[in-house]
């Protein structure tokens, strides 16, 4: 039957019919084993018939078997991937660990903002930065045009967030950010959250 189950699984003839052809023959041998029983009850020949009815079930439940681990395969990869197979995925193992690099990169600038300013974090503007910050970008700092490129928001949003903070003497949340900047809405500063950093200006 499971034979059956997978030909039907993998949308094969072939494999139906071999499961049915199990079964047939199965039931034709079980149940014709009492009308051709050796009429000679001698214990011989019955342990001889015996011996061969048992060989004969064992190699077609050993061969359905086999053809069931078989199907079992071919469905097997024709499955959708599962979440574990997508966080295999390079590009989002690479993404991955690049919010991890953010959240080291965001604790440096607490624990030393000396070191961190000297290692150019959020300043994905300067040229020649050897440490990678994992895509962090200082708003207070970072010239609009930057702003726009480096967090993916069209560039009057960019203008008008280096327009805002010139006037408030920097943003210290991205709180902030959506009260002041009117074309910044919830939706876009979930997507952004966590690429932002305030650096006092």
């Amino acid at each position: 039957m499971m034979v059956f189950i997978g030909g039907y699984r993998l949308k094969s003839r072939a494999h139906m019919a071999a499961g049915v052809g199990y079964l047939l023959v199965t039931v034709a041998f079980v149940c014709g084993a009492g009308l051709t029983a050796p009429a000679d009850s001698t214990a011989d020949r019955g342990t001889a018939y015996d011996l061969a009815m048992a060989a004969f079930l064992l190699i077609v439940w050993l061969g359905g078997t086999l053809h069931t681990l078989f199907l079992q395969l071919k469905v097997a990869k024709q499955a959708p991937p599962t979440a574990a197979d997508r966080h295999s995925d390079a590009a989002v193992a690479a993404a991955q660990w690049r919010v991890q690099r953010r959240a080291e990169a965001r604790e440096l600038v607490r624990a030393d903002p000396g070191l961190a300013w000297e290692l150019r974090i959020g300043r994905p503007d300067i040229q020649g930065r050897q440490y990678d910050d994992g895509g962090l970008v200082d708003v207070n700092h970072v010239p609009a045009a930057w702003l726009a490129y480096s967090l993916q928001i069209p560039q009057p949003l960019a203008d008008e967030i280096a327009q805002q903070r010139g006037l408030r003497q920097g943003f210290t949340s991205p709180d902030e950010l959506i009260v002041y900047c009117t074309a910044m809405t919830p939706e876009r500063m979930a997507v952004i959250r966590d690429m932002l950093l305030f650096r006092p200006l």
